[in-house]
């Protein structure tokens, strides 16, 4: 391979990967007619959640799944493969992948949290759901531990249980909104539950250093329109 044409393909793959950046969030919606809802959508997410908490309506089946790590929009992703799920009344959403977002997306009373984890669903009629987790600092969680080993270690495939980590009891936040990166499609379910999850500072370190490739990838919160709720 010569230098040049190597050059030429670090610059492709660079252009290729996303497209947009997290410097100028605002400008997503100006760089290409597909990205068109993160400027005119109207249910965009994330938000500042200044409502009170309520009851989960949500049922998890989780089981020890199969996953695949991929790097895409400036994080770490974990692709879910295997039958875990959870239902919204009588409706199924499958797991599909997992991210982390540095401070978190979503503020409460305007205020971030650490980290947000976000895990994302889908059914079988091509709808979403995504449940979200803030994570802050105190003790060492175990329930973590292999999920950050996957994390850092080289390997792209291993397993991971996630019904040791999602407190299933937990208070929630719902709302219709977006995927948080473009092309902020709408249409998305928003769980976001009330309670952090206590980390280690030093588990919190390697999950920033090992899933997230940017400075912060956590968009602004949008504009909420609360009156449909």
């Amino acid at each position: 391979m010569t230098k040049k044409f190597f050059i030429i393909l670090i610059l492709i793959s660079s252009s290729c990967e996303a497209g947009w950046n997290y410097d100028a969030p605002e400008k997503w919606g100006e760089i290409d007619e597909k990205f068109k809802f993160c400027k005119i959508g109207y249910n965009q997410s994330p938000v500042d959640i200044r409502s009170e908490f309520g009851v989960s309506d949500l049922k998890f089946d989780y089981k020890i799944s199969d996953v695949e790590k991929e790097k895409k929009n400036y994080a770490l992703y974990f692709n879910f493969y295997g039958k875990s799920f959870l239902y919204r009344g009588k409706k199924k959403y499958f797991l599909r992948w997992l991210s982390f977002h540095h401070p978190s997306e979503h503020l409460v009373s305007g205020k971030a949290h650490s980290l947000e984890m976000q895990i994302v669903h889908k059914s079988d009629d091509e709808q979403w759901l995504i449940a979200a987790i803030f994570l802050e600092i105190g003790k060492e969680n175990s329930r973590f531990k292999d999920l950050i080993n996957l994390l850092t270690s080289k390997v792209k495939e291993g397993k991971i249980d996630l019904s040791k980590i999602v407190n299933s009891d937990d208070k929630v936040f719902f709302y219709d909104g977006s995927f948080t990166t473009p092309p902020c499609a709408e249409g998305v379910k928003w769980y976001v539950m009330k309670t952090a999850i206590e980390i280690s500072k030093e588990q919190m370190n390697q999950i920033i250093k090992s899933s997230i490739f940017v400075k912060s990838n956590a968009r602004p919160p949008q504009e909420f329109h609360p009156e449909k709720y």
